[in-house]
C-alpha cells in the first residue's frame, strides 16, 4: 500500500554550495546537450538516478551558518505530514546543515543513498 503514497527525500549539507546558483547547477539539468543530441543530466540526477523529473517538485533553502534541519526545513510544503520524522533522524544524526533539499513526487529517485549530500530520509506525505 506504500508505494502509491507519494515519498518526499531529504538531503542536506553544509559548506558545499557558495550560493543558490550553485546549488541549482548542481541540481538542475544543464539543457546543454551531447553529440548525439541527449540532454546531460544534472550531477544530482546521476548520483541518484532521478526519473519523471518535475522541477515544480523540489524544494530547497539555504542559510548563512550551519542549523538544525527543522530551522532549514520551516515552512516546507505538507511539513505536518512528515517534518517531524525527518527532524528525529536528522537529530539522531546529529546534523547541522545550511542547505537542504527535499525531492517530492513525483520525481523518483531510485537510489538517493548514492547522493554525494547525506540523505536524511524518505518520507511518506499527503493529507488525511
Amino acid at each position: 500500500m506504500s508505494s502509491t503514497m507519494p515519498i518526499v527525500h531529504v538531503f542536506a549539507c553544509s559548506g558545499r554550495f557558495a550560493s543558490l546558483e550553485a546549488l541549482q547547477a548542481y541540481l538542475s539539468p544543464t539543457y546543454t546537450y551531447t553529440d548525439d543530441g541527449d540532454a546531460v543530466p544534472s550531477p544530482f540526477f546521476l548520483e541518484t538516478g532521478l526519473t519523471q523529473y518535475e522541477p515544480a517538485c523540489f524544494e530547497s533553502a539555504m542559510l548563512a551558518a550551519p542549523a538544525p534541519l527543522a530551522q532549514l526545513l520551516d515552512g516546507v510544503s505538507y511539513g505536518d505530514s512528515w517534518l517531524a520524522q525527518a527532524c528525529a533522524d536528522a537529530d539522531a544524526q546529529d546534523l547541522l546543515a545550511d542547505t537542504s533539499i527535499c525531492v517530492f513526487a513525483p520525481n523518483q529517485l531510485a537510489y538517493p543513498e548514492r547522493s554525494s549530500l547525506q540523505h536524511v530520509g524518505s518520507y511518506v506525505y499527503g493529507g488525511g
